[in-house]
């Protein structure tokens, strides 16, 4: 009985998507997401809602393909890359909860490290570690990511990098010799938490009491973490980044 049910209901929710009503779509998607992954059926639907004129029903349909889980990939691919920044923050949370079941999304991810919302960057540093070693072909954009002027992002990209293996090993050997103090010390921290040390090789003008070849960077990033108030969905761990964000200049 509850298949034929579950069934009726998605008939006539799929038929609401396609409502001449902007407030029927929108009802229609949030709806489907209590159905989870049983509403794969949907996911074409829902796919097409992504580009709806109602922003609010673009975010519902991404939310939900984000319950359906791994079938509905390609549709939160999809979504990853609309100009709705909420639409692409639901998109990388789902990325994040689905772990290394989502490695085809690497491509996309490594791509949305250089979003322009720093929620999605962050979220997606975080998607990259939740594949693990599935994400190697990420790595150099993760390098990338540790000269950001923000400080949490760049230790979210530290910490994914070691989700990654001994693959991020020679990267990280590479920029702990870098000219940044900053991206030494995450590259640093990265390899001691893979059993690493760094390279003994010493370039006298990579010590580390040089000066950051970004001289603004600790002021950017705290007024930056100040002012952030970091998505329910995609968690920050403060616990874990401690040493990032408290910087004493010498």
């Amino acid at each position: 009985m509850r298949g034929l049910a579950l069934g009726d209901d998605l008939s006539v929710l799929l038929k609401s998507l396609k409502h001449s009503d902007a407030e029927v779509r929108r009802s229609a998607a949030i709806a489907l997401e209590s159905f989870g992954a049983e509403a794969a059926a949907a996911v074409p639907v829902l796919t097409h809602a992504l580009d709806d004129a109602d922003v609010v029903t673009q975010v519902a349909a991404t939310r939900t393909l984000g319950q359906i889980g791994v079938s509905a990939l390609s549709g939160l691919l999809q979504a990853l890359g609309k100009p709705e920044k909420q639409v692409r923050r639901e998109a990388i949370w789902a990325l994040v909860r689905m772990g290394a079941v989502a490695k085809d999304a690497v491509p996309a991810l490594a791509g949305a490290l250089c979003d322009s919302d720093l929620k999605v960057r962050l979220g997606a540093a975080q998607a990259l570690g939740a594949i693990g070693p599935d994400a190697g072909a990420a790595i150099p954009s993760l390098i990338e990511c540790l000269k950001d002027s923000n400080l949490i992002f760049c230790r979210l990209a530290a910490q994914a990098l070691t989700r990654l293996g001994p693959d991020a090993v020679p990267a990280l050997q590479q920029a702990s010799r870098s000219t940044d103090k900053f991206v030494r010390r995450e590259a640093k921290w990265a390899l001691s938490h893979l059993g690493q040390s760094a390279s003994d090789s010493v370039n006298p003008e990579t010590c580390d009491d040089c000066t950051s070849v970004t001289p603004d960077r600790i002021g950017s990033a705290l007024e930056k973490a100040a002012g952030l108030k970091a998505t329910l969905r995609v968690p920050v761990r403060p616990k874990n980044i401690g040493r990032t964000t408290i910087v004493r200049p010498a």
